[in-house]
């Protein structure tokens, strides 16, 4: 129902008063046309209905964060010669702390046959899900007296993208932190069989097999001297985050805007420091804090996007603290490389990546810095530097190098 059936209802009675009382004819041929109107628009409504076809809105399933999303929805008209007005109105926002609520129109002209798309823009801000609220199509019949309604929710429908991190944020940092290792001399281990190459030699004890004598170096020595033999240790790297911002506790749309921006951040370095791993064809795993998940842990050589769509897929401050990713992860090799990321940081945090630094090959320790620190931040912070753990503060979009920040821990603790 529109406004103008409501003033064409309302003409009825006046109409309808002047053609008992005065019996003018002029009266009741409008009366008499104004009820045709109104019958023909109300059989119209009926026609139209059937013949406006709407297909499902669709919209990319992922999008790099920084593009452009758009929601599509086909509309097709199938009549020979109707017309029709239609309006669309989406609704996004809702759900975002860091936006508010946005309500886009549109208006288009359908002519007999047309077939198109209308479009709904949102823009991709933070790396996460990204959900159209609602979609509503008025059409309004050719007459304007009727108009009827075609609601998307997205309760009801799939109206969301996944906005990926991007993959390109490895940045010199984590370049010249794999620097400081050269990955042609990785750590040995020792093996009791035979090899091409001898790491060294040593007494013969009692156990040892008689195989791995050096003849020729034991009748010098006059003992027994038995060889050793080294192999490559294949060295993984696991890849721990903790992209806890405060933003689930917040209220303020500055504030939680500010605080998604400094995730994105972090999901921006995770992503790009795999990205650069897998490059180089190193052996990386993702974990993702669950103990119990099947994908706690992922091996991400054989498909590069996999990662970037599960950061995705993560809700906001989910993930535990490192210290407790670190519990979770003691099953993994003690000579693997360990990068961290995280914001946060306590002692308890700092303690457990002591005793990871103790077994593990490397540690590298990524602190994405705030505004301020604690007290137990910079107390956790200088223990890790105490530890001689590499840590790596990332300041907004410009980090300092590996390499800086051991040269000014150095100068700081002279």
């Amino acid at each position: 129902m529109t406004v103008f059936l409501v003033i064409c209802l309302l003409l009825i009675l006046p109409l309808l008063g002047g053609a008992s009382y005065f019996g003018f004819e002029v009266f009741s041929i409008l009366l008499l046309t104004l009820i045709v109107l109104i019958v023909v628009s109300f059989i119209e409504l009926f026609y139209l209905k059937r013949r406006l076809v709407t297909g499902a809105i669709t919209v990319d399933p992922e999008t790099p964060r920084g593009e452009i999303v758009n929601f599509i929805l086909p509309v097709r008209l199938e009549t020979r010669w109707l017309p029709l007005r239609i309006k669309l109105k989406a609704r996004y926002g809702s759900l975002d702390k860091s936006v508010r609520s946005q309500k886009e129109v549109t208006f288009r002209d359908l002519r007999a046959g047309d077939e198109l798309e209308l479009n709904f823009s949102v823009a991709a801000r933070h790396t996460g899900k990204l959900i159209l609220d609602e979609a509503r199509l008025e059409a309004r019949t050719f007459f304007g007296l009727f108009k009827f309604k075609r609601v998307f929710r997205s309760r009801d429908i799939r109206m969301m993208t996944y906005v990926l991190p991007l993959p390109d944020r490895a940045d010199n940092t984590v370049i010249r932190a794999f620097r400081q290792v050269d990955e042609s001399e990785l750590a040995k281990r020792r093996v009791e069989e035979r090899s091409d190459e001898i790491d060294t030699m040593r007494v013969y004890r009692e156990g040892d097999d008689i195989r791995r004598i050096h003849w020729q170096v034991s009748s010098r020595m006059n003992e027994f001297i038995v060889k050793q033999y080294e192999a490559p240790l294949a060295i993984e790297t696991h890849i721990l985050f903790d992209d806890f911002t405060g933003y689930s506790f917040l209220d303020d749309m500055a504030l939680c805007d500010k605080a998604l921006s400094l995730r994105d951040l972090i999901l921006d370095y995770v992503s790009g420091t795999i990205n650069w791993l897998i490059q180089h064809e190193m052996v990386v795993s993702l974990h993702t804090g669950s103990s119990e998940s099947v994908t706690e842990r992922l091996r991400l050589a054989n498909d590069p996007l996999r990662y970037r769509r599960l950061l995705a897929m993560m809700e906001p401050d989910t993930l535990p603290t490192l210290g407790e990713m670190i519990e979770n992860c003691r099953g993994s090799g003690s000579r693997d490389r360990f990068l961290l990321f995280s914001s946060r940081i306590s002692e308890a945090t700092a303690a457990s990546i002591v005793e990871l630094q103790r077994k593990a090959y490397q540690v590298i320790y990524f602190h994405f810095n705030t505004d301020s620190l604690t007290p137990e931040e910079e107390k956790a912070l200088k223990m890790l530097r105490r530890a001689d753990i590499e840590v790596v503060e990332v300041h907004d979009q410009r980090p300092l190098s590996v390499i800086d920040v051991i040269e000014s821990a150095g100068r700081e603790y002279a």
